[in-house]
């Protein structure tokens, strides 16, 4: 814990404070976010948890297909590989986090409890251990890093109550301590990644209706430097983070700007009828469209809605279906008020 030990000597640049001026702006209408998205949370939050998932797997480079991926993000799987196992585990240590971010807590009960669910059928994951010698005396005793654990997360918790130190501050030293302490035998990468998700989800709700791990991959190269760059000076108490805090702060800072720009979206949206917008919007797209690209243009829109004005639509003779299952495409026989002259298409020359 030699970074958050330290952290008394780092200073704010001018620049920095700017950014944070901005970012605690944004923070201070996450009661009118909650507010405004309450009545479509289930479909926010299972849009962020998809987009996490699928960036998390790209992330660390797991050996699966893209469209693999985007099973395991959208259904429930059973694995086969042991990258599926990886990608699977994942998925429950972030349902977990996502259902109750607020009560995440900082102990390391709940923090082993991550680590143990992340290796589940995959990696068994301990604690790891390192010789100590006792005072006063030759031999050596076995020291579990659990205790040390406990000892940065305590730090953590008073820097935190004290209020002398900036948030985003604490967190970026706190992970670099936690990435150089090797706490655990494997997997210490994927438990830092996760923990200090659930950090960044119980103070920024941004990460409720955005997705973090959509940023956090987008930064993958410049973090890895920066951590490079925090790490070299670690040992001796002196952990450079500059360059990860002010990548933290920009990630937070666009994750509030793309959550404002939908708040905006869809407060002009809520007024109207859902179906005659998703009609609205099949109106524009190309004459042979999927349902998938009806979730792109309306992602907060729930399946059950898409479906019910698929099929009032075919219904009302304006689209037909070309195939069934989950690839099908669906044909526009309108265009505006008038009806199209066009043949039915045979679903195997698409």
């Amino acid at each position: 814990m030699k970074a958050l030990a330290n952290i008394e000597r780092i200073h704010i640049s001018n620049e920095v404070m700017l950014l944070l001026l901005s970012l605690y702006e944004s923070k201070g209408k996450s009661f009118y976010y909650d507010d405004l998205f309450n009545r479509d949370e289930q479909a926010f939050e299972k849009k962020t948890m998809e987009m996490n998932l699928i960036s998390v797997a790209n992330y660390l480079e797991l050996n699966m297909t893209e469209a693999r991926i985007k099973l395991f993000a959208k259904k429930k799987m059973v694995p086969r590989t042991k990258d599926e196992h990886c990608l699977a585990n994942i998925k429950g240590a972030l349902y977990q986090l996502q259902s109750s971010p607020e009560n995440f807590e900082l102990l390391v009960n709940e923090i082993y409890n991550l680590a143990k669910l992340m290796s589940k059928d995959y990696d068994p994951i301990l604690f790891n251990t390192y010789d100590k010698q006792e005072d006063g005396m030759l031999k050596t005793k076995k020291i579990s890093k659990r205790e040390d654990l406990e000892k940065l997360l305590s730090l953590f918790e008073r820097s935190l109550k004290s209020n002398k130190h900036e948030l985003t501050q604490l967190i970026s030293n706190f992970y670099v301590d936690f990435m150089n302490m090797n706490i655990f035998t494997i997997h210490n990468d994927k438990v830092s990644m996760i923990v200090l998700y659930a950090i960044l989800l119980k103070y920024f709700n941004v990460f409720k209706y955005v997705s973090f791990f959509k940023y956090f991959l987008a930064i993958k190269e410049t973090w890895s430097s920066g951590l490079i760059t925090a790490n070299y000076y670690w040992s001796s108490g002196f952990a450079q983070t500059d360059m990860l805090n002010r990548l933290l702060v920009d990630l937070l800072i666009k994750a509030y700007e793309e959550v404002d720009i939908m708040s905006h979206e869809y407060e002009f949206e809520k007024n109207l009828n859902k179906s005659d917008n998703i009609e609205n919007s099949i109106l524009k797209l190309q004459e042979i469209f999927t349902k998938e690209d009806l979730r792109k243009r309306h992602p907060n829109v729930s399946d059950a809605t898409i479906d019910r004005t698929l099929k009032r639509l075919k219904d009302e003779n304006k689209i037909r279906p070309l195939g069934k299952g989950r690839g099908s495409k669906w044909q526009r026989i309108i265009k505006g008020n008038k009806k199209m002259n066009v043949e039915q298409l045979s679903i195997f020359s698409e």
